[in-house]
């Protein structure tokens, strides 16, 4: 697609650019949050925010713009692009280290070594996974990195802590398998690579802790969210990968694919009642997205 937003302005993606002063160039110091517009809307865009906010004092950052900037932003980039289905990512980098920042949202005065933010909204064309995948199912292989759930970075999605997940993906994906379950230092369940992960247990939906290593997703929230209100017991728990091989039922969940079957496991089937087939609970979740 051919426009961005950038820090306030609409401009084309081949006028665009970060400053190479930029601290998200010298130490991956970004957030970023990925969502899909769909027929113009964008699903729980207020949540994606408020993680944003949330996540921004553990970089030292500050959001300098506000809820209703990004929606008229978003609105912007899918009308001055001529679509209403989209895979938009919003990336706040901290700006450059000394020196007048070459970009900023909210104009302000100041010495020329305050720090400033910079904030980039862009779109792709929206692919979403193929109906098949959502039959069959993932299947997934544990990868070998773990991931690290007493690092801060661990419960905000930054830059440089998605780079272990993108990287153990590719792994998974080089031996055959569509993604890679992630333990925590404890050999717990902490996630998949992009995406959440969800089991069904005797008629309970389960996922693991933040405190475990889990990204706090907006789609995760939205499925607890939905479970609770069709009267399903829908917890947060310390979960072991026993315990996700003989579950019932397994999901993992993003903004972009909504709720995945999980299906497989190491070449081994998942689903003690349905052997590895896509089961009921996780048929019903996938409405949200």
């Amino acid at each position: 697609m051919q426009w961005l937003y950038q820090d306030g302005s609409l401009v084309r993606s081949d006028e665009a650019a970060v400053s190479a002063l930029d601290r998200a160039v010298f130490h991956g110091r970004a957030l970023l949050e990925t969502f899909a517009a769909r027929n113009g809307h964008v699903f729980r865009l207020a949540q994606h925010y408020q993680r944003l906010c949330d996540s921004a004092p553990v970089l030292g950052l500050a959001v300098p713009f506000s809820l209703a900037e990004l929606e008229t932003a978003v609105a912007d980039v899918l009308d001055r692009n001529g679509v209403t289905e989209a895979r938009m990512r919003l990336t706040l980098t901290a700006g450059p280290e000394e020196g007048p920042a070459p970009f900023t949202l909210v104009r302000r005065s100041g010495s020329p070594g305050e720090r400033r933010e910079s904030v980039t909204l862009t779109a792709r064309p929206l692919t979403d996974y193929p109906p098949e995948l959502y039959e069959r199912g993932l299947h997934a292989t544990v990868a070998t990195v773990r991931r690290n759930e007493t690092s801060p970075l661990s419960r905000i999605k930054c830059a440089a802590g998605l780079l272990d997940g993108l990287l153990a993906r590719e792994t998974a994906r080089a031996t055959g398998f569509d993604d890679a379950i992630m333990l925590n230092t404890s050999g717990l369940v902490a996630e998949a690579t992009v995406a959440n992960v969800f089991i069904v247990k005797d008629g309970r939906i389960l996922t693991p802790t933040i405190g475990s290593g889990a990204l706090p997703g907006v789609t995760r929230a939205a499925v607890l969210d939905l479970a609770r209100a069709a009267g399903l017991e829908a917890d947060e728990t310390e979960l072991t990968l026993e315990a996700l091989r003989t579950a019932d039922e397994a999901f993992v969940t993003n903004a972009i694919m909504g709720v995945m079957p999980l299906t497989r496991l190491d070449n081994e089937a998942i689903g003690s009642s349905n052997l590895g087939t896509v089961g009921e609970l996780t048929r019903m979740m996938r409405c949200v997205r």
